[in-house]
């Protein structure tokens, strides 16, 4: 990695948000198009803020809230009692 790519990398998030000028994102899109390594660290950042984001309230399942909330309430019920997946040794 030379150090016009540690710029990118550290770019890449304004970019994908939408955050910086049209000058910056020429010269980002420019380099992408010599650096094949960038281009994969570009994608791969791109799928991690995509899965990262939060869920449309419209997309999640109608028992949601339901379901959730007996988690929530085992979650709960282990903290109290020190059972379960999250037990302390």
């Amino acid at each position: 990695m030379y150090r016009k790519c540690s710029v990118i990398a550290n770019k890449i998030s304004d970019i994908i948000d939408g955050e910086v000028d049209v000058a910056t994102r020429l010269r980002f899109f420019s380099h992408l198009m010599i650096c094949p390594k960038c281009i994969k660290y570009y994608n791969q950042f791109k799928l991690i803020k995509q899965a990262a984001s939060e869920p449309d309230p419209d997309e999640l399942p109608a028992d949601f809230d339901k379901v959730m909330g007996f988690v929530m309430k085992e979650v709960d019920a282990n903290e109290k009692h020190n059972t379960g997946p999250l037990k302390e040794n």
